[in-house]
């Protein structure tokens, strides 16, 4: 039987793969450009013109992320083809990175039927293939899965490299998100709780990247210090713990992540009056309400077993060591939580239902109906959703919105960035 098993699934992963890559790719190509589409698209359009931001977009309540990665990214990207396409084409391509990082990480492959179970509910969830999407948090999919493999390779006696990886997936994530502190008490639960010690010159060596990387940053602040208070809001640490309610809700997406309760741009969205909805319209809101709430129960009866199950297994302190580190984070945030502000922790709750699921043998049962309804929500709402139309215009919106405005743009974005030369662009020396 395990010889069948070990034949099988090499075409298995191959489908869920395949399938992945396509419902990406739908929403992907269906994307509208909206305002935080164009906040990446404006710093990638100046690095063309060589005008560097070395701030990212403007995190919820806090002042800009600092570092010059998503100016360079995009603007990279946009180099070799001007096409809002061009840097979502890039994001899609980390997404699967990320994916054969997975497939190598030995922790989860080495227990029966774990890995996948896990990739199927990773990478066909439409969680994970909606955030082929040009905002920063559809980066924070790839460098968690990156970090994850970065301890399968600390424990496996490769501990320079793992070390490496787990340092520059935490570097990356503070130019990209302020979840970067998740990553930080995950690694001391990871150093203190798990006795898994990092290699200290890749350690030393990926921080010195890390702060290399804001050498930009220091420079426009040197010259600039007000930046420091530009856009600041009156947003405190643990101001989630003093309302009590945001600190439930953040943990409360440990169980959510993993359910068929998805993002509202792709879940609840666009709205439509009960009364003037047609019956299919009604019979699908129907639908992916109940399944939503059936999904919440069993994952919370999920979590229940793998917990009291699993423990002293490797996966199980992981799992605890995520759940720690997201009520610390809930508590800590200064904002309310958004469905997008914890994705570092996803591919963490999906271990107990993993778990469960490996153990079942009505996994093929499984696979064909969670498959079947992914495929299905995933061709729907990337064809008519809050962030996805079909048709959309996506180049016309980049050049009325960003390209015909550059001069308003590079004004407006003077005080927070470098100049690398000549950053007129080509239309408006034609035009003077």
């Amino acid at each position: 039987m395990n010889t069948i098993a070990r034949r099988f699934r090499p075409s298995l992963i191959t489908i869920i793969f395949v399938l992945g890559f396509f419902s990406s790719l739908l929403y992907m190509l269906n994307q509208k450009i909206v305002p935080d589409s164009i906040q990446l698209l404006e710093r990638g359009h100046l690095f063309m013109h060589n005008q560097l931001i070395p701030f990212g977009p403007r995190s919820s309540n806090t002042n800009f992320v600092y570092g010059p990665f998503i100016s360079v990214f995009v603007g990279l990207c946009l180099s070799v083809y001007d096409h809002p396409m061009a840097p979502l084409a890039a994001i899609l391509m980390l997404h699967i990175v990320g994916f054969f990082f997975l497939l190598r990480i030995q922790f989860f492959s080495s227990i029966p039927n774990f890995l996948p179970v896990f990739i199927f509910l990773y990478w066909l969830s439409p969680w994970r293939s909606s955030e082929v999407f040009l905002w920063n948090p559809s980066f924070l999919f790839p460098l968690m899965v990156m970090y994850l493999y970065g301890i399968d390779l600390v424990i496996r006696s490769k501990a320079f490299l793992g070390t490496l990886l787990m340092v520059l997936a935490a570097a990356l994530t503070f130019q990209i998100h302020n979840s970067f502190i998740f990553l930080l008490i995950l690694s001391a639960w990871i150093a203190f709780r798990m006795k898994i010690r990092p290699h200290m010159g890749a350690l030393i060596l990926g921080s010195c990247f890390g702060i290399a990387a804001l050498i930009p940053t220091v420079i426009v602040i040197n010259d600039h210090p007000e930046i420091l208070q530009m856009n600041q809001k009156s947003a405190g640490l643990f101001g989630n713990l003093l309302s009590g309610g945001e600190a439930l809700k953040g943990v409360l997406y440990w169980f959510r992540y993993p359910s068929l309760y998805f993002g509202s741009t792709t879940f609840q969205l666009p709205t439509v009056q009960w009364s003037d909805a047609d019956l299919w319209s009604k019979s699908w809101k129907i639908i992916k309400w109940v399944l939503a709430i059936i999904s919440l129960v069993f994952v919370a009866m999920a979590n229940v077993n793998f917990f009291k199950k699993a423990k002293g297994t490797f996966i199980w302190e992981l799992a605890m060591g995520g759940f720690v580190a997201l009520v610390w984070v809930s508590a800590m945030s200064p904002v309310p939580f958004n469905f997008w502000h914890l994705y570092l922790i996803y591919p963490l709750t999906i271990i107990p239902i993993a778990w469960v699921v490996s153990k079942t043998k009505q996994r093929p049962v499984v696979f064909l109906c969670l498959g079947l309804y992914f495929v299905v929500y995933a061709g729907i709402s990337a064809f008519h959703s809050y962030k996805h139309e079909y048709g959309s215009l996506q180049y016309e919106s980049y050049n009325r919105l960003v390209k015909l405005k550059h001069r308003e743009i590079r004004d407006r974005f003077a005080l927070f960035s470098l100049k690398m030369g000549n950053s007129e662009h080509p239309s408006q020396n034609a035009q003077e």
